[in-house]
């Protein structure tokens, strides 16, 4: 048998994330005077560029070098997120202020504090919750379905996907950042904020949450990009998760996570990703 020892070379998916580590880096050097850790954020571009770099000389990787090769973005995200809290926390400017008149002007209110409030069902507020919930296993799930059970066109074509939705909403955070309700009204209390998912919820967010993050919604636009990886492949499988997907935008107002302009960004957001992607992806690969 002869094994071919033509390298793995760059895909769309590694242009992609290079693109977003030139942007950042940026970024990070013009607040080098007010974000004192830029030191530390550098070196850890430096380091995502480095494996970018050794995944393209990869030689038809397999097992586990085929996942990273395929999903690292999925892992990056994780510090990239909370590098975003860094920032924005550091620079200390969010644009809640230019966001609330807008809640103001749709609905007439503030609805991430009044919805909950006027309507303290806990049948509700359970379901809402573990629907927020979900965004932490839908993303992942899909991610390793497409491994498992679909080819290799399929799961990287899915990486990009998921990738492109992570890191659009990053390089808005960037230059719009927007705190959220919960950070400047608290949390959402009452009845409803006692349900098992809700303080769940409130646990995990209490020291994994990023100043800064909220406009447009991250969890809605990469769990819509997530289902959608999988329409193609396995569309019974995205029929599954869509419940999850159409119930997100609602549930991050519900539980004062988000604005309701947050989520119909993020919905926004979903859909124009979701038509650009494959021809982005196509584009990007024609370059390797």
């Amino acid at each position: 048998m002869v094994v071919s020892s033509s390298k793995r070379g760059l895909t769309a998916t590694d242009r992609l994330m290079a693109g977003y580590l030139v942007l950042n880096t940026a970024v990070v050097l013009s607040r080098a005077d007010t974000v004192s850790s830029w030191p530390f954020l550098l070196a850890a571009n430096l380091l995502a560029a480095v494996l970018i770099a050794l995944l393209a000389r990869l030689r038809q990787p397999r097992g586990l070098t085929r996942m990273l090769a395929g999903a690292y973005p999925v892992v990056l995200s994780l510090g990239y997120y909370a590098q975003l809290g860094i920032l924005n926390t550091d620079v200390g400017s969010v644009r809640d202020a230019l966001v609330q008149p807008w809640e103001l002007a749709l609905f007439g209110s503030q609805v991430s504090v009044t919805w909950h409030e006027t309507m303290p069902s806990l049948a509700l507020s359970w379901l809402l919750h573990v629907v927020y919930i979900s965004y932490y296993w839908v993303v992942p799930f899909a991610a390793l379905w497409l491994f498992f059970r679909a080819d290799d066109v399929a799961f990287r074509r899915g990486g990009f996907i998921i990738a492109l939705g992570f890191f659009t909403c990053y390089a808005i955070y960037l230059f719009f950042p927007v705190a959220g309700p919960r950070y400047i009204y608290g949390d959402a209390t009452g009845p409803i904020a006692e349900v098992l998912p809700a303080r769940l919820i409130f646990t995990l967010m209490q020291d994994g949450s990023s100043w800064g993050t909220a406009f447009p919604s991250s969890h809605v636009v990469a769990c819509w990009m997530a289902v959608w990886s999988l329409w193609k492949p396995d569309r019974r499988v995205a029929l599954i998760l869509s419940p999850f997907a159409l119930l997100l935008p609602p549930a991050t107002v519900f539980g004062q996570f988000h604005y309701a302009v947050d989520a119909i960004a993020g919905v926004s957001l979903a859909v124009l990703l979701a038509l650009v992607a494959d021809p982005l992806r196509r584009a990007l690969e024609r370059g390797s």
